[in-house]
């Protein structure tokens, strides 16, 4: 009787066990053991199969059937059959929940997990779990059997999430990573690109919470306590990290008063492992073979060591330490090897490497020697390449045919007797071209190249501003040298996913273009704010980003404006009007200062997303606070205005109610006064609205600031309007006589709240 089925890794010596096998006289056996059924490509023999316990190596992988039939000197037993299978074993995966983030409370955040791996390049599915969430929160994960599902950080405080994969087989050991949230302050500033590896510059971006009247910006980019730039417009920042680690970047902001706010950030630089190169030769040929190994690596941090395992048995052989690899090694074995080198830099990251074109044959002594040569190693899709093969040490023999495996995977495209082969790559990557020659003797030899066919992808906007308002698309433009799977998603600035518009597809070489009419995957018009177009596309099996907010962007310009009067007068309804013009969407800091101190009084804007087009900007001479200001002794008032250009790949969306026209009337009001017998005179605030909207009319004292009233007007339609004040303050009585500040707000259903607009209006009695 032989033993059960079993299972067990390719290459492995498999014992089988007949022993208990018996006869009910108590004879003695004899053993017959035969291999019915191998893999094809197998040369696997019995070894002992006239033995209770044979042997053979299941050398490939597949099925192994073993019959074993008894004799007892007088008859045969009916046959039993064995059955092994033989396979790679199974590689455990790799999770890798992403990078401690920092960010504000109440944003959607990312996690990523697309650095998670499987050592045997198996699709992997992912399981996450927030495991620790503030007090009082209740975040929770939506896709989350996706990479890079998200939550919203809706307190302030730590979140730990956590991350499984598995590859249908084996499940990883779990990973941890950490969300900080924390409340937004007139500190914040945000940065790209988040999770770099060094050296790497940095942008920085300013974004306080609200229009502050912030006259300095101070920043710290590592941390040690000393500001490394001082700025009073609020402008961006750039440093370059050149070596890997986690620095406290602050931002220090005060305001007229004196005020002070800092906001910290770490941003956590990793290490990335060294780019290795290599190459064997001769990769075949008779043993003793000697091969020269050739390898270089470039680190920014140096490189410490090169191991080599010149067998591929998982041993390293030899440990070179420098900046170069090359070595020599003579093979005195027959067999096939698979040769790895592992780099490791001067702070421990390392890159292991053992690619097809480094596959040693040795071979028995007089075997020929095979040698295969590209046309062109290298170049742009579509690339034509011509491969060519030759033998050496042929010794009278003669090639017959020529197998061709122009893309290395495993599929011989082709068999000729000529000596070349033509071949186009449509596709961009890295290709390990194989030939396979076949002597006249029946021997085979084979030699392996690499080839790298580089590809291209861009992407562009016909337009950067897309009101909703007028039913307006916008047009992304997208242009591909080569054949490559593509999809185009819509973002907000801060990465969270808002619109797949062209799902992951197989394209051609070409130019393609799409449009996006504002709306989110959910079929509803996505909010006023700045978004942006992302291009994935497939190299190398693994999908890439083309994100254009990464690199472009965030220039600074002066836009242009009408002449600023020498003098206004907004107690006699002329208030200081002036009319700018953006000719892209950008983002746009103004402000009102003092000419020969810096002072700044009142900040319109800050870092405020506008479209394309002309904007204006009343000012009245009030401050931050409602209070009327004037300028000092021989000095002026200053206006100042920044244009901040969006990213290559961004688009404004307006899709929020504007105000504008607003006007106020009589100029001098006497809300005590009759209009006639059916009452006392009303002010009355004109304006116009693009979008039906409440209004809220906010009171203020010019003189002192102080807050008389605010009054809500519910359910206007678009168009021009009327509100009236009549002159009361909030707790009914009558204001005094004086100048007041009236600020205009109109608030959508979604709570979108329009710029506001502000009139001087006399009360006289």
């Amino acid at each position: 009787m032989a033993e059960a089925a079993k299972d067990v890794a390719s290459g492995a010596v498999v014992t089988l066990d007949g022993s208990t096998s018996t006869d009910a006289n108590g004879d003695t056996l004899s053993y017959i053991w035969t291999l019915t059924t191998r893999p094809a490509g197998s040369a696997a023999t019995l070894t002992g199969a006239d033995t209770a316990r044979p042997s053979f190596t299941a050398d490939v992988d597949g099925a192994y059937e073993i019959t074993l039939i008894v004799n007892d000197g007088k008859v045969n037993s009916t046959a039993t059959v064995v059955t092994v299978t033989a396979s790679v074993p199974n590689g455990v995966p790799l999770a890798n929940a992403g990078l401690v983030q920092n960010v504000p409370t109440g944003v959607q955040v990312i996690l990523d997990g697309s650095a998670s791996s499987d050592a045997d390049g198996e699709a992997l599915s992912f399981t996450w779990t927030l495991t620790s969430t503030p007090t009082g929160s209740t975040a929770a994960l939506i896709r989350a059997d996706t990479a890079r599902p998200t939550f919203t950080a809706d307190v302030a405080g730590t979140y730990v999430a956590k991350l499984t994969v598995s590859d249908g087989k084996a499940s990883s050991t779990p990973s941890e990573t950490t969300v900080t949230a924390s409340t937004p302050s007139a500190a914040d500033f945000t940065f790209t690109p988040s999770g770099a590896t060094a050296p790497v510059t940095i942008r920085f971006t300013p974004t306080p919470a609200a229009n502050m009247v912030v006259e300095r910006y101070e920043w710290d980019f590592d941390g040690n306590g000393t500001i490394d730039v001082t700025d009073t417009v609020g402008r961006n920042q750039s440093r370059t990290f050149s070596t890997p680690g986690t620095f406290a970047v602050s931002l220090k902001t005060t305001d007229s008063s004196g005020r002070t706010e800092t906001q910290v950030r770490n941003i956590v630089i990793g290490n990335a492992p060294p780019v290795v190169t290599v190459s064997a030769i001769p990769t075949n040929g008779s043993a003793p073979l000697s091969v020269d190994f050739r390898a270089t690596a470039t680190d920014s941090n140096g490189v410490a060591s090169f191991e080599w395992d010149f067998n591929g048995d998982g041993t390293y052989d030899r440990t070179i330490n420098g900046t170069s690899g090359n070595t020599t090694f003579v093979y005195t074995t027959i067999g096939n090897f698979q040769p790895r080198l592992r780099v490791t830099d001067t702070l421990g990251a390392a890159t292991e490497i053992s690619p097809p074109n480094m596959e040693v044959r040795s071979a028995p002594p007089n075997s020929a020697q095979a040698a295969l040569s590209l046309s062109r190693s290298n170049g742009t899709a579509p690339l034509a390449v011509t491969l060519s093969a030759e033998a050496a040490n042929l010794m009278g023999r003669t090639i017959q045919t020529y197998q061709w495996d122009p893309e290395g995977d495993g599929t011989f495209n082709a068999t000729t007797t000529a000596s070349n082969y033509a071949f186009s790559y449509a596709s961009g990557g890295i290709y390990y071209p194989r030939v396979r020659m076949t002597l006249s003797d029946g021997s085979q030899v084979e030699d392996v190249k690499v080839l790298t066919v580089t590809s291209s992808v861009s992407l562009t906007l016909d337009t950067d501003t897309l009101d909703i308002q007028l039913a307006q698309t916008i047009a992304v433009n997208t242009v591909l040298s080569a054949a490559t799977k593509v999809s185009l998603v819509i973002e907000s600035r801060s990465g969270t996913h808002i619109r797949t518009l062209l799902p992951l597809t197989s394209r051609s070489a070409g130019t393609y273009s799409e449009s996006w009419d504002g709306k989110s995957d959910g079929g509803k018009y996505v909010p006023e704010d700045i978004y942006k177009v992302v291009l994935l596309h497939e190299l190398n099996g693994a999908m890439q980003r083309l994100d254009l907010s990464t690199t472009t962007g965030g220039q600074e310009y002066s836009p242009p404006r009408t002449d600023i009067p020498s003098t206004f007068e907004p107690y006699n309804g002329r208030p200081l009007t002036i009319d700018f013009t953006l000719a892209r969407a950008s983002e746009v800091t103004a402000f009102m200062g003092s000419f020969n101190v810096d002072t700044r009084y009142v900040t319109f804007y800050t870092r405020r997303p506008l479209g394309r087009g002309t904007h204006r900007i009343t000012w009245s001479g009030d401050n931050a606070d409602g209070q009327i200001i004037k300028s000092g002794p021989g000095d002026s008032f200053l206006f100042g205005i920044f244009g901040y250009t969006l990213p290559n790949n961004g688009v404004f969306v307006r899709n929020g109610v504007q105000l504008s026209a607003m006007n106020s009337s009589p100029p001098i009001f006497d809300p005590t006064g009759l209009t006639s017998a059916a009452g006392p005179s009303l002010c009355n605030v004109q304006f116009s609205i693009s979008l039906p909207a409440n209004m809220e009319l906010v009171v203020r004292d010019a003189i002192t600031g102080a807050l008389i009233n605010r009054l809500e007007y519910p359910n206007l339609p678009a168009g021009a309007n009327t509100v009236r004040w009549d002159g009361k303050a909030s707790d009914g009585r009558y204001v005094a006589p004086g100048t007041y500040r009236l600020g205009l707000t109109a608030v959508q259903a979604n709570g979108f709240r329009s710029l506001s607009s502000f009139v001087l209006q006399r009360v006289y009695y």
